[in-house]
């Protein structure tokens, strides 16, 4: 049939792709292993609490089968919308595409390149949470006394599953494609992955996204994905499930399902041909003169230029500076139940946009400059300049923010206008201070190898050793000079020291930017020194 992938093909792609995943994971860093270990870890925890759960709600259901409810409509909707979702998300970010799709579609047609992506994720994909549902099945199965009910829920699971996944496939697939063909898209991503980013822990973090979530759930349970429940429960007594709905979701299963890989052809094949998104290139890229570099000096203001353009280019290379994001979550969801900013949320977040700010450019120094290193250590720019324009480069972007949020947060805050003061101070000088200790330390424990960031994205980031060392030094440092500006923190400091809180909020906002002023001098002076060692060496 056209269209139809050759199914000797799709498996000799699929098997290449998985075995190609399986070796990145194989050379996985040993924090990564770790990192991995521990998500297994996690999912063999997560599978037992499940099937205690089904035999527990086996037990329940049999007793009662009217107390389940919405429950029976509900378990196949939630299946089905989150594997739709994380299809198409996954899809468009990396499962829809192929390293070295050039000389796979030279060889064989694009519909068996298809075919292969489809079956390599939906392993990866799918294979993430049917494992420990099909043994929750089993428990329910137990739980319920009906040993013929733990076939049944593993064809409807796996039915409902897979067709979830074909529909989910081509429309990430549809949504890369639309993305790719956007200029608006193409030329602001980073700041449009920014803004999602941030609209996503907004909603985390207000406990608000199940707003978004419920109502797809409450429409696909007034569908026929509901009806997947009744093959699963055709032979549990009481469950007065329909042979007749059951019959008809799984056929519904086999068209939408074959409907969803001739859709994945065909938006594949117009993603990978047609390349007319870009056809006019624009000269956004030149790093010519300026205020920069009159402000900075030439050469330093070339260090800066090139480490913007370098994120702007390959933004995922930043995407660790998120990471520690997460502290903020319990400051931010006390601030949304109390109703207004809590006394916290403005000390934690200041230091957290300066920590940002220091880890942008500066926490891997050489080995950002890749494989151009030599290059740049002979062009003339001496350890001072090359050092100064990272620093400038972080300073100049994370500073005017660091600084808006120290302002908004302490004046919306419960915090007296001297604490708000010296707030306002920290966040005008840390962000700099914090760029020069990260270029000292990520000179120290510099990485050159890439890290594999998605499935076809490598980027060389920062050590785990630099992340560790800069976060624990800027910590002893800048914490104190923010974590004092808190009145429960400076009330305890004052009652035990004996003095006003309006000493203890000065005076630890001196002493930590004395200890990080400090720690910067030796942190640049050594990032200086190596760069410069580097030149004299070779």
């Amino acid at each position: 049939m056209p269209g139809v992938p050759d199914t000797g093909h799709a498996a000799s792609i699929a098997y290449n792709e998985l075995r190609v995943g399986w070796r990145k994971l194989r050379e996985k860093s040993l924090a990564q292993h770790i990192a991995v270990g521990l998500v297994a870890v996690l999912v063999v925890g997560m599978t037992a609490g499940v099937t205690w759960a089904a035999y527990v709600g086996g037990q329940a259901f049999v007793d009662d089968p009217g107390a389940a409810g919405d429950l029976v409509g509900l378990v196949p909707a939630g299946i089905g919308v989150f594997t739709l979702t994380m299809t198409a998300y996954l899809t468009a970010l990396q499962l829809g595409d192929i390293d070295v799709r050039d000389g796979y579609l030279t060889t064989v047609p694009a519909r068996d390149v298809v075919g292969g992506l489809l079956a390599a994720g939906y392993l990866r994909v799918v294979g993430m949470f049917v494992s420990p549902l099909v043994v929750a099945s089993a428990g329910f199965a137990a739980g319920a006394g009906v040993p013929l009910a733990f076939p049944l829920a593993v064809l409807a699971l796996g039915a409902l599953a897979t067709t979830a996944y074909l529909v989910g496939f081509p429309a990430g697939a549809a949504v890369a494609y639309l993305l790719g063909q956007s200029e608006f898209v193409d030329r602001y991503k980073t700041g449009l992955g920014v803004a999602a980013f941030l609209a996503y822990l907004a909603l985390l973090f207000t406990e608000t996204l199940d707003v978004v979530v419920a109502p797809a759930l409450e429409a696909t349970q007034a569908s026929p994905v509901a009806w997947y429940a009744d093959l699963a429960l055709l032979t549990v007594p009481g469950a007065e499930a329909s042979a007749l709905r059951a019959g008809a979701v799984l056929a519904g299963s086999v068209v939408v399902a074959s409907l969803g890989v001739l859709a994945s052809v065909r938006v594949s094949e117009r993603r990978w041909y047609d390349d007319t998104a870009h056809a006019t290139p624009r000269q956004t890229d030149s790093a010519g003169g300026g205020r920069l570099d009159d402000l900075l000096g030439r050469r330093t203001a070339w260090v800066a230029r090139k480490s913007w353009l370098r994120a702007r280019r390959a933004p995922v290379k930043l995407v660790y500076v998120t990471y520690p994001i997460f502290v903020l979550f319990a400051p931010i969801q006390n601030s949304v139940d109390a109703g207004h900013v809590t006394a916290t949320l403005p000390a934690t977040v200041t230091l957290y946009a300066a920590w940002a700010t220091g880890a942008l450019f500066s926490l891997n120094p050489l080995g950002d400059e890749g494989a151009v290193l030599p290059v740049t250590v002979t062009s003339g720019v001496s350890g001072r300049e090359f050092v100064g324009g990272l620093v400038a480069a972080s300073a100049l972007l994370g500073t005017p923010v660091t600084l808006a949020l120290a302002l908004a947060l302490g004046v919306f805050g419960p915090l007296p206008p001297v604490a708000v003061a010296c707030l306002v101070v920290a966040a005008v000088v840390l962000p700099g201070l914090a760029a020069t200790v990260a270029a000292g330390v990520g000179a120290s424990f510099p990485k050159y190898e890439a890290t594999s960031i998605t499935r076809s994205r490598e980027a060389v980031v920062p050590s785990l050793w630099s992340f560790g060392v800069y976060t624990i030094v800027f910590l002893l440092s800048a914490g104190v000079a923010t974590g004092v500006q808190s009145p429960a923190v400076a009330g305890a400091l004052g009652g035990l020291l004996g003095v006003s809180e309006t000493v203890v909020y000065v005076t630890g906002l001196a002493v930590g930017l004395l200890v990080a002023g400090g720690a910067a001098v030796l942190a640049g002076r050594n990032a200086v020194r190596t760069f410069d060692d580097y030149t004299t060496d070779g």
